[in-house]
């Protein structure tokens, strides 16, 4: 029995971006043993994405932050609030503006400031999670090196291609939405004073015809929040039907790639298209960083809900039990909220049996509602193209807007 009176676990988590250490941090300080298991040889790299930052993804921070130790992250520095939610029309006029105070950051700051906390010895590299068998007491955990572990509990955070799911939803499908999102970063610093300062206190859309971009400043070089210092995403969600997205997605070398195509590996000819468009489409603000970035990459979107999240001592969370479409920006926040909730459930007795299934009734309710309303934003401003500026319904939220 911990200090905080609960029986510790053994608990392997399948996993390590931002879903899987939430989960690992907040159940090692329950007092939990718990170790998490990452595929990749080096540590994650977010390939310099920004991500709207929702209360529920910086929750660690704004609660702990006074009580990390010194030289570690809290709140204000892993993310900036921008002011202003704009809109802008082909000529680059504000057409609608709404002071949102959203949180942004870059994907590798969030990591990092979350790897700083969990124990060194608690985060293995080059750990693919290849397996797993079960018995009504445990699980055995397979590497792909030829490597098990038995544990208590195992987490799969292990996203949208999770090598466990098929044991927990065996039937779950992955279906590609019908577009993509475009996106890249630039530094503050290369683009025109008149551009830049359109985003220094505003993200900003622009809707287009069966097709909209967003950009918005998030921390640059060495994590830089300082207006000038920091870097500029640009998010451009465009229509690829099946055969054209087949295409868009073989890279420069000629190898598929499925659901990303990395930064410098885009074929020139549809880098070419995109610039192209830029210049017959986007609000000169939004041209200039489409043309400036040098190396955009691809984002597949997918549509990909579990219909269960628990098989006996096993537990899906963040993509690896549903992935949200981008628009609601709740994808990693969604993946956080499954730790915290994991956190609780665990903490309140002895019963683990009965402590995942509260946690996955839970859990699925609120994955079912907010894949359903990402789905529906991403037909309305894609399909139908009825995405008009300033729709109060298109609001960020994991629980409601704002949330």
């Amino acid at each position: 029995m911990t200090s905080s009176g609960i029986n510790p676990l053994q608990i392997a988590i399948a996993g390590g971006s931002i879903g899987g250490l939430t989960a690992g941090i907040l159940l090692h300080e329950l007092g939990h043993d718990v170790h998490i298991y990452e595929r990749s040889t080096n540590a994650l790299e977010g390939r310099g994405a920004g991500i709207v930052v929702l209360p529920m993804t910086e929750r660690y921070f704004t609660e702990r932050g006074s009580a990390l130790g010194e030289g570690q992250a809290g709140a204000a520095d892993v993310a900036l609030t921008l002011t202003n939610w704009s809109y802008v029309d082909e000529s680059g006029s504000i057409v609608d503006e709404a002071a949102t105070y959203n949180r942004f950051t870059s994907w590798n700051t969030l990591y990092r400031a979350l790897l700083e906390v969990l124990p060194g010895d608690r985060y293995h590299l080059s750990h693919y999670v290849t397996g797993c068998a079960q018995t009504s007491q445990g699980v055995t955990v397979s590497f792909e090196h030829g490597e098990s572990r038995d544990c208590d509990l195992l987490v799969a955070a292990d996203g949208i291609a999770s090598t466990v799911r098929a044991i927990v939803s065996p039937h779950t499908t992955t279906d590609y939405a019908g577009y993509v999102a475009w996106r890249g970063t630039v530094l503050e610093s290369d683009l025109q004073a008149d551009t830049a300062a359109v985003f220094e206190d505003a993200m900003v859309y622009q809707v287009l015809n069966h097709a909209h971009i967003l950009a918005y400043a998030i921390p640059g070089p060495g994590d830089s929040i300082i207006p000038g210092e920091r870097a500029l995403n640009f998010v451009w969600y465009r229509n690829a039907p099946g055969p054209e997205f087949e295409e868009l997605m073989v890279d420069r070398n000629g190898v598929h790639r499925p659901a990303t195509m990395p930064p410098g590996l885009a074929q020139d000819r549809f880098v070419t298209e995109i610039r192209h468009d830029a210049e017959r489409l986007l609000a000169p603000q939004l041209r200039e960083l489409v043309l400036v970035c040098e190396e955009p990459f691809i984002q597949a979107i997918f549509d990909m809900a579990a219909d269960r999240f628990v098989h006996g001592r096993i537990a899906l969370i963040g993509d690896a039990a549903t992935a949200l479409r981008p628009h609601v920006a709740a994808g990693t926040a969604k993946a956080c909220a499954d730790g915290w909730a994991l956190r609780d459930y665990l903490g309140t007795g002895d019963d683990l049996d009965a402590s995942l299934a509260d946690w996955e009734r839970q859990q699925l309710e609120l994955a079912q509602t907010v894949a359903g309303k990402s789905r529906r934003m991403g037909e309305r401003a894609q399909f139908e193209s009825t995405m008009v500026p300033g729709d109060p319904d298109w609001r960020f939220g994991l629980f409601g807007p704002g949330n």
